[in-house]
């Protein structure tokens, strides 16, 4: 199980000719092949949301990150999540390396689920516990 990551979805959504499309279709198509099922979290949905608020093209970023999540599951922020959020928050705090509020959130998530994060940055994430983070 894998829960793709803003990085992902915003490469997913790039022309089909960037380094960033080739590489990331070239996991999902493994995945999907050895029949995985993809996942992303409503933290990842709202984050990939920003870009259309923030272009001259607004309707036709909007139809962009409509066709990507088309196709993928959207894992809530439960109370699961929560209490791995929290962990998260405090053990990187205490160590002096803050996550921010929706990196924590969303490996939060990941880690709720039992999901491997697939992101282009890895650096993000390297340090929360427990998480799995593939990169592309």
């Amino acid at each position: 199980m894998v829960l793709l990551d803003t990085t992902a979805l915003v490469d997913l959504g790039r022309r089909a000719d960037t380094v960033g499309h080739r590489r990331v279709r070239l996991v999902l198509r493994e995945l999907l092949l050895r029949g995985e099922t993809l996942f992303t979290s409503r933290i990842n949905e709202a984050e990939f949301r920003v870009g259309p608020e923030m272009s001259d093209q607004r309707q036709r970023e909007l139809e962009r990150v409509e066709r990507v999540l088309s196709g993928i599951a959207i894992l809530e922020f439960d109370a699961h999540a929560a209490q791995y959020y929290a962990v998260i928050k405090s053990v990187m705090f205490k160590s002096g390396r803050p996550a921010g509020d929706c990196d924590a959130m969303i490996a939060a998530v990941s880690l709720a689920h039992g999901q491997v994060l697939l992101t282009r940055n890895r650096r993000h994430f390297e340090n929360i516990a427990g998480l799995v983070v593939q990169s592309y």
